[in-house]
């Protein structure tokens, strides 16, 4: 039965146009006919010893039984095939007058469409065992089998069962499944046979034993059954020469008969049948179900088309373990990464963390190295390549559009990586033409695999007959696999993406950083300047009369002179005392040398003693002050001398800022256990970009100005520090240039008040609009939260312990709130739904924050309640972006 492989018109196995062989197996029968008036074209030759005369010319329905209903169903089946593209079953009944005698009436078949013409294949119907047997088995397995498929913790466990159910459907000697590799070799990973069959569990095939076009054959026929290599082929008639027809396209048949290359391969592994069904995910060939026969045997249609339903099963339970294993490999390393990352904040970087950390950093990606590069800085773990190799490797991965790039077989294009034992490579740019990126390095392993069949048994240099052959020799041959590493798969990726966004959030703050140190020191540079500036000129304006009137003083002796001269003096050098005493408090202050002398006191007093303070100020301008009391008696905690001296230098400050004939109100209300004092003028006003500014040291907004009028522009320095020292907070807000401004300050109405106030270190801001609240276990990350937020003009709070977090969110009462998922105790998904309960939370914005940023985190953060997640650390635009 083998047909030399001279007389083959092709020249490599690849090349064999299987799909057209014109000739189908002759245990089933081809009838094949027009789209238009369904008349017969083509048939199989063996239809001769079923039909009594020749069927070619006649109508294809006019050759079924009578039944009205099964030729209307065929039509439509007819059109699904068209549509659809793909091969359906029907059941047939042949005109029992157009048979020979003695022959079947009742068939199996299966319908498609092959291009030009209807194809309709027929098998004698089985028995009714048969039938509903391997119906019955289909359902069982996926009652039975399957659901517990979420049990098994291996893909051979869950593959171990599907060849178990298919010997037990076909009762074939040997049913193997085979899995390819990405080079389309493969390997057996699960088996089920007679005890007397040789075994071939963890096998490798090479790639070659299965040619590309039967590949891509397999992905759209996905049963084929050889039931015996002896069988005689039946031709098509009328032949292609005959009748000058095209070649009639078999891809969708169930009967196609196989390349005689096959035939031989399953004779030489001492078969005589063999049945395969595909394993097809996302349209691309996942592995084979093979199954092997020492003697003929032939599965009925029925049942071959029950094991393609299998397979559909059968292919996405296998790609869903393979998640389901990849997640749980991920679960792993995510829970190691996390830990390492929750350890990350300002003043524990990610250099020291994964420094601290090697081992396990390196763990996380089963890694022997790994360098982090950048402009700034290099980080290096472990065993890695020389930087300047590595970045040769970026360049040429860069120029062939390759990243992430891989590599496990470095020896192969950089002979120098062997002198370092690294073989394996993983490199993902953080920024690309800044040459910014992190690498991954693996160590030289070396692997033994089984490979069947002689070694270096076929060449591509052979000659055309020895190319042609088959595969010979089914013996077991051991390969060494040197030089290469373990290779990275899309989970190491994934993992080093995850950690790659940590490093570029890195690489981006050390530059913001730099940057923001440049900016600060020319901006404290300029601010010193302009205070020594500021200080000489308002210290030399006091000397001038004073020198002059000391001179005065020795000239003359009119005691009315004298003494008009003497009241100079002592107005300018109380003048400079004042503008000293002032830099001494902001000292003291500073160095905490203040002491406060706190009593519960009348509002109204505390307002009336500044205004006292101010008023000559006031009526030398001229300006309209209304005081809006409240009608009961208002209290405030804190020092009485003091507390004068917050509200008179910020009366005094609307005073200087707003042109003669000015409105300055004072408003006094309560806030819950605070009390709130406003003062707003219709004054000059203050610029959006300069609201920052107001509470800075030594800064005065237009310094230079003809509206300044004097000063050292540290009264509001003062104001913001006296104020947190009685645990109360201002803050200023201005619509612009000439619209006024008006400042706010809330200070404990009770010693209560300013206790429960007491941890919650409220620091002066500018915009009492957005108040935020932080809360994180890292009281180093809080910290420098607090400080971003603030110096973007907005009121923070940090806390640190999740159980204190309830009570300060009730006193606070911020807009926005940033919570840690992974903190001790109480969870930030537990806690957001703490606070969400209260009736504080209305209109109150949640976001989560914390060191991972899945979709899956992502997804349990809005479950929660959260109206967005964040990875950490948050940067300063993250945290403008959220509350502007």
């Amino acid at each position: 039965m083998t047909q030399s492989t001279q007389n083959f018109n092709f020249e490599r196995c690849e090349d064999e146009p299987i799909h057209i062989p014109e000739s189908v197996q002759s245990y089933g029968f081809l009838i094949a006919f027009n789209y238009e008036d369904l008349e017969v074209s083509i048939v199989s030759e063996n239809c001769n010893t079923i039909f009594a005369d020749e069927i070619i010319g006649k109508g294809f329905l006019d050759i079924l039984s009578s039944d009205t209903d099964e030729r209307a169903f065929l039509e439509e089946t007819f059109d699904r095939v068209s549509k659809s593209k793909i091969r359906l079953p029907v059941k047939l009944h042949l005109k029992a007058s157009l048979l020979k005698e003695g022959a079947a009436i009742d068939y199996l078949a299966v319908v498609y469409d092959s291009g030009c013409h209807y194809v309709v294949e027929l098998e004698p119907a089985t028995e009714f065992r048969d039938t509903y047997s391997a119906e019955q088995f289909v359902k069982l397995y996926s009652m039975s089998i399957a659901p517990r498929f979420k049990e098994m913790t291996s893909l051979r466990e869950m593959a171990q069962e599907m060849v178990s159910t298919i010997r037990y459907l076909t009762n074939m000697d040997r049913v193997v499944l085979y899995k390819f590799n990405k080079d389309y070799s493969g390997k057996v990973i699960a088996e089920a046979k007679s005890e007397d069959m040789e075994s071939y569990q963890d096998l490798y095939f090479p790639a070659s034993d299965i040619p590309k076009q039967a590949r891509e054959l397999y992905k759209t026929n996905w049963v084929r059954l050889t039931p015996d290599t002896e069988l005689p082929a039946s031709r098509l008639i009328p032949s292609v020469e005959e009748s000058g027809r095209e070649r009639l396209d078999l891809t969708r048949s169930l009967l196609r008969t196989f390349s005689p290359i096959h035939l031989q391969y399953i004779r030489n592994q001492g078969l005589r049948a063999s049945f395969s069904i595909s394993l097809v995910t996302d349209g691309e060939l996942y592995g084979l179900i093979s199954c092997h026969h020492r003697e003929a045997c032939y599965i009925p249609q029925n049942v071959r088309l029950q094991c393609e339903n299998l397979s559909q099963l059968f292919s996405w339970h296998l790609l869903a373990k393979e998640e389901e294993i990849a997640k749980r490999k991920k679960h792993v390393t995510d829970k190691a990464v996390d830990a390492m990352l929750d350890r990350i904040g300002p003043a524990n970087p990610i250099s020291r963390v994964v420094k601290s950390g090697e081992r396990a950093f390196l763990d996380a990606l089963n890694s022997s190295g790994f360098v982090y590069y950048s402009q700034y800085e290099t980080i290096t773990l472990g065993s890695t390549l020389p930087v300047e190799v590595i970045k040769d490797i970026f360049s040429k991965a860069s120029s062939e559009g390759g990243f992430p790039y891989t590599n496990d077989s470095l020896y192969h294009d950089y002979p120098e990586a062997r002198e370092h034992g690294i073989a394996g490579i993983m490199i993902i740019p953080l920024f690309e033409k800044k040459q910014y990126f992190t690498a991954w390095f693996r160590k030289e392993t070396h692997r033994n695999q089984k490979w069947i069949g002689a070694k270096d048994e076929k060449s591509e240099d052979a000659p055309k007959a020895e190319r042609l052959k088959p595969r010979s020799s089914f013996t077991i041959h051991t390969r060494t696999i040197k030089g290469r590493s373990t290779a990275f798969d899309k989970t190491d990726v994934d993992t080093a993406n995850r950690l790659n966004r940590m490093f570029l959030v890195y690489a981006l703050d050390v530059q913001e950083r730099m940057h923001i140190s440049i900016q600060e020191l020319e901006k404290q540079d300029n601010y010193r300047n302009e205070f020594l500036a500021t200080l000489a000129h308002e210290l030399r304006n006091p000397l001038g009369p004073i020198m002059s009137g000391a001179s005065i003083l020795e000239t003359v002796d009119d005691e009315k002179t004298r003494k008009r001269v003497t009241a100079i003096i002592n107005r300018q050098a109380e003048y400079m005392s004042k503008l000293i005493n002032d830099l001494m408090d902001v000292s003291r202050i500073t160095r905490g040398k203040v002491k406060l002398e706190f009593e519960r006191l009348k509002i109204q007093d505390v307002l009336s003693d500044s205004l006292e303070i101010v008023e000559q100020q006031v009526k030398a301008k001229k300006h309209d002050i209304t005081v809006n009391c409240l009608e009961e008696d208002v209290t405030v905690y804190g020092d009485k001398a003091r507390l004068s001296q917050i509200f008179s230098n910020i009366i005094h400050n609307a005073t200087k800022y707003t042109k003669e004939s000015g409105k300055i109100v004072v408003e006094i209300r309560k806030d819950g256990v605070m009390i709130v004092v406003a003062v707003k003028d219709n004054g000059m006003g203050i610029p959006e970009d300069r609201l920052k500014d107001v509470f800075n040291m030594f800064t005065q907004i237009e310094a230079h100005s003809t509206h300044t009028k004097g000063g050292l522009g540290i009264g509001l320095t003062l104001v913001s520090k006296l104020v947190a020292l009685h645990h109360g907070e201002v803050s200023v807000m201005s619509e612009g240039v000439d619209r006024g401004s008006t400042f706010e300050v809330r200070l404990p109405i009770s010693k209560t008040a300013y206790e429960q106030s007491e941890n919650q270190k409220l620091d002066p801001v500018i915009q009492s609009r957005s108040k935020v609240m932080f809360v994180d276990d890292n009281a180093d990350l809080i910290d420098a939260y607090c400080l971003l937020a603030e110096s973007m003009g907005v009121t923070a709070i940090g806390i640190t312990s999740p159980k204190e977090a309830v009570d300060a969110f009730k006193t606070f009462k911020p807009h926005s709130v940033f919570l840690d998922i992974g903190m001790p105790d109480i969870d930030g998904y537990q806690l957001v739904k703490m606070l969400k309960a209260l009736p504080e939370s209305e209109n109150v914005k949640f976001y989560s924050q914390s060191g991972w940023g899945s979709e899956k985190y992502v997804e349990d953060s809005q479950a929660a309640g959260f109206d967005q997640h964040f990875v950490k650390p948050l940067s300063k635009d993250t945290i403008q972006s959220v509350l502007s």
